[in-house]
């Protein structure tokens, strides 16, 4: 079965809660083992979510953000330094739709 193809706005999205997750848990001094026990989630989910290779439901990412002391909706903000014009890589959003990168 064909997974849905994934567009660049949604692997921005991915980023930016990958990136968001990672500097939470870096401000707590937290292993990606110590989040998943905090959020009743297994350690494999939290490393797939800030990999970017698994979708994250909205509970899971309350689940995250109450273990990061943080609010949900932190998890998703753009950061100081996102200006929006970042694109993932090419080779990223090709293993996600089951295209290859072209090299440019």
């Amino acid at each position: 079965m064909n997974e849905p193809q994934i567009t660049l706005e949604q692997m921005a999205l991915r980023k930016r809660l990958s990136d968001n997750l990672k500097k939470f848990r870096h401000r707590l001094r937290v292993s990606q083992e110590g989040l998943a026990d905090l959020a009743g989630l297994h350690r494999t989910y939290v490393s797939q979510v800030e990999r970017m290779v698994t979708n994250i439901s909205l509970d899971n990412i309350y689940l995250l953000a109450r273990a990061l002391e943080c609010d949900p909706a932190e998890l998703l903000a753009k950061n100081e330094d996102d200006d929006g014009s970042q694109e993932p890589a090419p080779a990223a959003v090709a293993k996600k739709s089951g295209r290859r990168a072209s090299p440019k």
